[in-house]
């Protein structure tokens, strides 16, 4: 058990004020809504042998309340871009709360860090009321890890559709700036937006654009949605019309 052992804040409680120049995230849990449907709760852990500014052998606890079934995440960045970041991830399905090293942004480039980095402590994953409540606390200073500073952080957050991890489509995750200790955050001005244009695959072979040369009446048209995915479609007009 932790020297400074996690607070747990009531989730069924009534909605918390926004956070603001006047509350201490070290001494009470701090609220960021992430989305309309995805609020995140912190709190700093300080010893009382360092203070607030040092922080050695601080911990935080976050909570992330998501308004569905499915899977959540919470990740640490160096800047910003989801491939390189250290997420944790929280599986209703399985009941498993883990962090993970997102190394791709394929399924199997997503994957658990080793167990002597599953450090986290009081973890706990529940779907309650058609809502999914993750609960964590985790070292801010790890070996070999992103560090969590009391100050300024680059963040990522994301959910799924469904209790399964897999694909949090265009508008499910997003970068954003938080300092820990004000509850100050705001989304980095030169970060890509949540939902970017996707982008064609540069290494597969050239997709034919579709264009004011082409009847999508008379054969197929071509949508390259994002990299590895084509669309295909063609307007079947009856005789008559």
């Amino acid at each position: 058990t932790p020297s400074n052992p996690a607070p747990t804040p009531d989730s069924d409680s009534a909605p918390v004020p926004e956070t603001g120049p006047d509350k201490d995230c070290t001494k009470e849990f701090c609220d960021n809504q992430l989305s309309p449907d995805y609020l995140l709760r912190y709190q700093i852990n300080v010893p009382d042998d360092t203070t607030a500014d040092v922080c050695d052998g601080c911990t935080i606890s976050m909570e992330l309340i998501y308004d569905g079934d499915a899977w959540v995440s919470v990740a640490f960045s160096t800047d910003g871009q989801m491939i390189g970041s250290e997420a944790v991830i929280g599986l209703p399905g399985d009941n498993k709360v883990e962090k993970y090293n997102l190394g791709g942004k394929s399924d199997s480039a997503v994957s658990p860090m080793p167990d002597s980095q599953q450090t986290l402590s009081d973890t706990s994953i529940e779907v309650k009321d058609g809502q999914t409540i993750m609960k964590f606390t985790k070292i801010m200073k790890e070996a070999g890890e992103i560090e969590i500073t009391p100050g300024d952080n680059t963040l990522l957050w994301a959910h799924g559709s469904s209790d399964v991890l897999g694909y949090h489509g265009f508008t499910s995750k997003s970068p954003f700036e938080l300092n820990l200790s004000s509850g100050a955050g705001e989304e980095p001005a030169n970060e890509t937006p949540s939902n970017p244009a996707p982008t064609p695959d540069s290494d597969s072979a050239p997709v034919p654009e579709t264009g004011p040369d082409k009847d999508c009446t008379k054969e197929f048209c071509d949508n390259q949605l994002f990299s590895g995915y084509l669309l295909r479609y063609q307007i079947n007009v009856p005789d008559g019309t």
